[in-house]
């Protein structure tokens, strides 16, 4: 009995001590799987579905890939079709405008998982440091990267996954929702790190470094509380109050890149917009807010004074009806003795120009009660493509004209084309304004036109000035979701602009063509919004809401210093990325004296 006892205790011993063999996920099936798996999480995150819970380990599969594969040719190529095939699935709405630029977004957007991927892999598997730390660097780097290179495409952070959990969101104030995103991928790497030493990955986890392996998870964990605490500690201050009352107009007019297709004529889409007008009118507003350009008309004064005789018949039409839109919204700010404010074009001729006969400007106009000529900003950040052509002017105008046979609305009914790239604006205008409703106290707003209010730097631009003081106390978005149909475009356009309330500490209040359309209070919440049956979006919603747009005492510090957080793990980034090369160097020139050695 006692010889049998030490055999068995022989054998536990033996297979205890037999070390594991590590797992590699280098099977076609297995990378495919686990990319699906990330693909599918990734894709239920995002509004309108908004599982944001998931966000915290949709990345995991997809890093066990990038961590435990012995081939990186494959990690590269898997992690290219994870990006493109999540964008093909999330971004779909942008097929509406174009299909080929749909196809070539989301190609371009998927190189940035590749990109990631390389100093992940040399992250854990040669310098064997937690992932925890790295992954929210890389990622946040990538997200800042993408944010303005080519104008940029802010879309699809991590962070926006979390814009319903207001007190996450909080630390949005101090790093943008850059810092957002660094939480939610720290989190992401810490469950990797924990999970690597059960699959046995020996440069992950190596047995000497035990402390390592705690080291990722005790950092996220101390970050996902303090964040937790530092924004309830925000949600809890004193420092918000009611602002202007303002009736947000929406209207329910889908724009099709076809421009044969029938639709709506101006004069009815004006008389609808009146009508939501006359209806929000009872309410007593103190401002009425018009979406981008909610129907065709010129509205700068360089345009109105022009001499009729001097232009085009098609010309005179277009300025007979942009005199009476002018003087319709004069006397309505005088009527009401409220602010209007609308989008619309601004055109300004320029005969002696070699280069182009006109300059077209994307423009919002604010009438004042006083009947005076009312306020005009110009969007300056514009969307490549979308509203402008690269190359316009220089030496490579060539490829200006080459590019403007591919783009949409570039050709017209029989063949022919025009021009309809916009010229940016010259500064970011601040305009003021007198409230009935709060004892006619004065307040300062600025107005990001459509996807201004996406790009964080924008929004910061109109909040502080040069001199780092806050300038407004409130932002006013006017947008034309009409082209994006009733797309999930609207509602994930919205969770966007949440943090840039979040971010400089103002209310939004958002007028937007086939919406949402709404207010946005400086803490993320979101409130007011124009429904109908429950629904906020889809087709047939039109009306308005009048509420009180909050404003806030606060001066964020993101809004002092703006991106210098995302700036500094760029940074980290491309260390990271040199360090990799370094060290492939220093092993390759191992590996020769190696072999010099024993030959």
């Amino acid at each position: 009995m006692k010889s049998s006892r030490k055999i068995l205790a022989t054998r536990k011993t033996s297979t205890r001590s037999t070390p594991r063999r590590p797992f590699a996920a280098d099977s076609a099936k297995a990378i495919g799987l686990l990319g699906a798996l990330t693909v599918g999480l990734m894709s239920l995150i995002f509004t309108p579905i908004s599982i944001w819970p998931l966000a915290f380990v949709c990345l995991v599969p997809w890093l066990v890939v990038v961590s435990t594969s012995s081939n990186p040719r494959r990690v590269y190529v898997s992690s290219f079709a994870v990006g493109f095939v999540f964008y093909l699935i999330s971004m779909y709405w942008m097929s509406h405008v174009t299909g080929p630029g749909y196809v070539t977004l989301s190609a371009y957007l998927a190189v940035f998982f590749s990109l990631m991927a390389c100093p992940l892999r040399h992250w854990v598997r040669r310098r064997r440091l937690p992932l925890a730390i790295g992954l929210p660097i890389i990622w946040v780097a990538c997200e800042y990267t993408r944010a303005w290179l080519f104008t940029g495409f802010p879309w699809f952070f991590l962070a926006h996954s979390q814009y319903r959990f207001l007190t996450l969101i909080q630390i949005s104030d101090l790093f943008g929702a850059y810092s957002v995103s660094f939480v939610v991928a720290a989190v992401n790497g810490a469950v990797l790190d924990l999970l690597l030493p059960r699959l046995a990955v020996h440069e992950a986890a190596p047995e000497s470094t035990p402390r390592r392996l705690w080291a990722g998870p005790v950092f996220a964990a101390v970050l996902f509380v303090g964040t937790l605490v530092y924004g309830q500690v925000q949600l809890r201050r004193d420092t918000m109050s009611a602002g202007p009352r303002i009736a947000v107009i929406q209207g329910d007019y889908p724009l099709f890149v076809d421009l044969s297709r029938p639709g709506p004529r101006a004069a009815e889409k004006a008389e609808r917009y009146f009508e939501m007008m006359a209806y929000a009118e009872a309410e007593e507003p103190d401002l009425f807010l018009l979406p981008e350009t909610p129907w065709r008309m010129y509205l700068n004064q360089e345009f109105l004074e022009l001499n009729d005789a001097d232009l085009s018949p098609a010309k005179q039409a277009d300025l007979f009806w942009s005199r009476r839109c002018s003087n319709l919204f004069r006397a309505w700010a005088r009527e009401m003795k409220a602010t209007v404010v609308t989008g619309a074009f601004s055109v300004e001729l320029t005969p002696m120009s070699l280069r182009s006969e006109q300059l077209n400007y994307n423009s919002a106009f604010v009438f004042a009660p006083d009947g005076s000529l009312p306020g005009r900003y110009d969007k300056c950040h514009r969307v490549v493509f979308g509203e402008y052509i690269p190359f316009r002017d220089g030496r490579l105008r060539v490829l200006y004209f080459w590019l403007h046979r591919f783009v949409p609305l570039a050709w017209l009914e029989g063949g022919g084309t025009y021009e309809y790239s916009l010229a940016p604006g010259r500064e970011f205008a601040v305009f003021n304004m007198r409230a009935p409703s709060r004892n006619d106290r004065e307040y300062h707003f600025g107005i990001p036109i459509c996807y201004e209010d996406v790009t964080p730097y924008v929004s910061r631009r109109f909040v502080t000035d040069p001199d780092g003081v806050k300038r407004v106390d409130f932002l006013l978005n006017i947008s034309n979701d009409g082209w994006f149909v009733h797309s999930n475009e609207l509602p994930q356009h919205l969770a966007v602009g949440a943090f840039r309330a979040v971010e400089n500490r103002v209310g939004i209040a958002r007028a937007v063509n086939t919406g949402i359309s709404g207010f946005i209070d400086p803490s993320g919440l979101i409130h007011d919004l124009v429904m109908r049956d429950g629904r906020c979006h889809g087709p047939g919603i039109d009306g308005a809401v009048v509420a009180n747009v909050m404003v806030d005492s606060r001066h964020s510090l993101y809004s002092r210093l703006g991106d210098v957080f995302a700036q500094a793990c760029l940074a980290l980034w491309l260390l990271a990325y040199a360090d990799y090369f370094v060290v492939r160097a220093l092993s390759g020139r191992r590996e020769v004296r190696k072999r010099e050695a024993r030959s």
